[in-house]
C-alpha cells in the first residue's frame, strides 16, 4: 500500500504541481500506517476482505495465503 500511495502523491506533488493532492495522498498514507501500528487494523486486509466477500477475488487466493508450505512445495 505504500508504494501504491507514495507513487501517485509524488507524481501530483513534483509532475503535475499538485502539492495539496499530493499530501492529502501522504496524509491517508500515514493514517493507514497509525491505523496498523497502534491499533492493528490493516485496511489492506479489510478491502482484501471486501473484495473477496463481493465476488471479485476467489477464496482460492486466501487459501493460498494462508498455507504457504503449497508455495514452498512449488519452489522446491
Amino acid at each position: 500500500m505504500g508504494a501504491v500511495m507514495s507513487v501517485p502523491a509524488c507524481v501530483l506533488a513534483l509532475g503535475f504541481g499538485l502539492r495539496g493532492a499530493g499530501y492529502i495522498i501522504l496524509g491517508m498514507l500515514a493514517t493507514a500506517a497509525t491505523l496498523e501500528a497502534v491499533f492493528a487494523i490493516c485496511l489492506g486486509c479489510r478491502i482484501f476482505a471486501r473484495l473477496m466477500k463481493a465476488g471479485l477475488v476467489p477464496a482460492s487466493v486466501c487459501e493460498e495465503c494462508a498455507d504457504i508450505s503449497k508455495r514452498l512445495a512449488r519452489v522446491a
